[in-house]
């Protein structure tokens, strides 16, 4: 499972300790980890890319959209409260990628209600639980089953429709029936 990882830059002052302390503990779960904090994340854009984007701000902000796009979940620091890590969070919920925010200060799931959004207040004691658990459930959700289907046209028509009125993918709506016919 590859994961992303990122914490506010202008929180690094107060909260390295639990940035380390976060990024330690997915680590023992799982090595395929991209992460401003390992500084692995520009890898993503090549050399021509990054001359075209030319501000360092530019090239950042696309390897991140790119690394989250890339990602199979993606895990955000919260602690220091930042403009651009609620957007990151809100382009991942949009990739359709499993998002745990973890705060020293609050739970934010009690803000944001998503079912692929996740958030937790921790500490020392309660985070390794909460990192094991996220990457269990999300490794059950994680869309890597391929199943071809044969529709009749009126079905296929009908597909086309309620997809578009429901604003949902075709898979993501039939993903949805099958949900729904589970609970």
């Amino acid at each position: 499972m590859k994961i992303f990882f990122t914490a506010s830059f202008y929180g690094k002052k107060q909260y390295q300790k639990q940035y380390d302390l976060v990024l330690k503990t997915i680590q023992k779960y799982e090595k395929d980890i991209i992460s401003p904090e390992l500084g692995n994340y520009l890898k993503v854009l090549n050399d021509k890319q990054k001359l075209k984007l030319k501000n360092l701000r530019t090239i950042h902000y696309h390897a991140i959209r790119k690394d989250i796009s890339q990602a199979d979940v993606v895990i955000i620091e919260i602690s220091y409260q930042d403009f651009q890590l609620g957007h990151e969070a809100t382009l991942a919920i949009q990739s359709k990628k499993p998002v745990l925010c973890l705060s020293i200060h609050e739970d934010m799931s009690e803000k944001v209600k998503d079912p692929l959004f996740k958030g937790a207040k921790y500490n020392h004691s309660n985070l390794d639980s909460i990192i094991k658990k996220f990457l269990k459930d999300a490794q059950k959700s994680i869309l890597n089953q391929r199943f071809n289907l044969f529709l009749s046209p009126a079905q296929e028509e009908y597909l086309n429709k309620v997809s578009k009125e429901k604003k949902l993918t075709k898979s993501a709506y039939i993903r949805s029936l099958i949900d729904q016919d589970r609970k």
